[in-house]
């Protein structure tokens, strides 16, 4: 099971890499704000992914704690979302 968890969190965190730098090399192409939203939330889902990672693998016992600060990563990529696709 610990296998399985490593192989997705690593697919996870290695796909918001590649979308973070997709996001912000269209940035740089069509120089729209909401772009940046976009690589700014890709970007905390792979720092997410990070934390996640090391959490695991240190050992993390307190499962309550962990689950808040996922939220609150989950509510702030929200927020950006959020920004990137309804805010014209």
């Amino acid at each position: 099971m610990v296998a399985i968890v490593n192989v997705l969190l690593a697919a996870v965190t290695v796909v918001a890499f590649a979308l973070c730098a997709v996001s912000l090399l269209a940035w740089r192409r069509v120089r729209d704000v909401h772009f940046i939203l976009l690589g700014a939330a890709f970007a905390i889902f792979f720092v997410k992914g990070l934390f996640l990672t090391v959490a695991l693998f240190a050992g993390w016992t307190d499962l309550a704690g962990l689950l808040v600060l996922s939220s609150i990563f989950d509510l702030v990529i929200l927020v950006l979302f959020y920004g990137f696709t309804l805010r014209r």
